[in-house]
């Protein structure tokens, strides 16, 4: 198993964030059970500011097809609306 001290060392440290970053970002979009959000985290929502939103929710509070997400063409903010 892989420790953070092996990874530090094969990788010398300074890409360990370019690494783990995105692996962070797919767990935290998984999809976990019909829609269950974790607090700010979860389906459907943005992981973090700036982060990816997950397409698991299409629906859902930022999902890809909500009216709430500004890249939605069914979104009045989407400079694709309306489409």
């Amino acid at each position: 198993m892989c420790t953070l001290s092996n990874l530090i060392g094969r990788f010398g440290g300074g890409n360990l964030v370019v690494l783990v970053r995105p692996t962070l970002k797919a767990l935290l979009v998984l999809p976990l059970g019909p829609g269950l959000p974790i607090g700010p985290i979860g389906p459907g929502k943005p992981t973090l500011p700036g982060w990816p939103i997950s397409p698991f929710v299409p629906f859902g509070p930022m999902g890809p097809m909500s009216p709430f997400n500004p890249f939605c063409p069914c979104s009045p903010s989407s400079p694709f609306w309306p489409l």
